[in-house]
């Protein structure tokens, strides 16, 4: 047999086992364990103060399974949730307590809040945070050769001045990833933590809230990846 029609045969090997391996769906949810805030690449902003944050479980209004992100479905057109350990609320509020801690701000976990000037309950805080979870979702649809990705988060954060008895600020903060990808759970985790990392670091990039928690800009070493936004 020629070059060329060893090459073919390779060809034609190669498009076979993507295929099947495309093909191959797990049984069950599949669980996505390593989600969560990326620490700031080059400039960031710090807190000259070292204030105190209460942290409130945000509400989740997405529709789904407090544990469920989305679903992965196969070329067959089989499907498997894929979920988190615990809830996304508690997946959120993990995040968000991490991004305030990468920027100088002490935490403080805070009890569930109605997102009203008389519910808040957060003693020994200099304010509190809480919010609502409008979209937090991945999406992953497998091709014959690759996967289309798709990871989204929006939320409203609500920020409350407990001694003041007055909500400060409520803001709607969101990005979108869209990428072609060869699958894995790793991928799909990286893919969302990007997204919700952009959504959160627009809490720092507020005037109103870099006045009130007494943000300055500083640096960081370059760490984690580019990321891209949308609405």
């Amino acid at each position: 047999m020629n070059n060329n029609g060893w090459f073919s045969r390779l060809v034609v090997l190669s498009a076979l086992a993507v295929l099947i391996l495309a093909g191959c769906a797990e049984k069950g949810p599949i669980l996505l364990s390593n989600i969560g805030y990326q620490q700031p690449a080059g400039k960031k902003t710090t807190a000259e103060k070292k204030l105190v944050i209460g942290v409130s479980l945000f509400k989740d209004s997405r529709g789904l399974a407090s544990s469920v992100l989305g679903t992965r479905t196969i070329p067959s057109g089989m499907q498997n949730d894929l979920v988190v350990q615990g809830t996304v609320a508690e997946l959120v509020a993990a995040a968000l307590k991490d991004a305030l801690k990468a920027h100088g701000l002490e935490v403080k976990d805070s009890p569930v809040w109605d997102l009203s000037a008389e519910g808040m309950k957060a003693e020994g805080v200099d304010y509190l945070f809480g919010g609502e979870i409008k979209a937090l979702r991945l999406e992953s649809t497998g091709t014959t050769l690759s996967t289309n990705l798709t990871a989204l988060a929006q939320l409203r954060i609500v920020v409350g001045d407990p001694n003041e008895k007055k909500i400060i600020r409520t803001l709607d903060v969101n990005s979108k990833i869209e990428q072609q990808i060869l699958y894995s759970d790793e991928r799909l985790e990286e893919a969302l933590s990007e997204a919700l990392t952009t959504a959160l670091d627009q809490i720092f990039q507020d005037d109103v809230l870099k006045n009130r928690l007494q943000l300055h800009e500083g640096t960081v070493p370059i760490t984690s990846p580019t990321s891209t936004s949308g609405s």
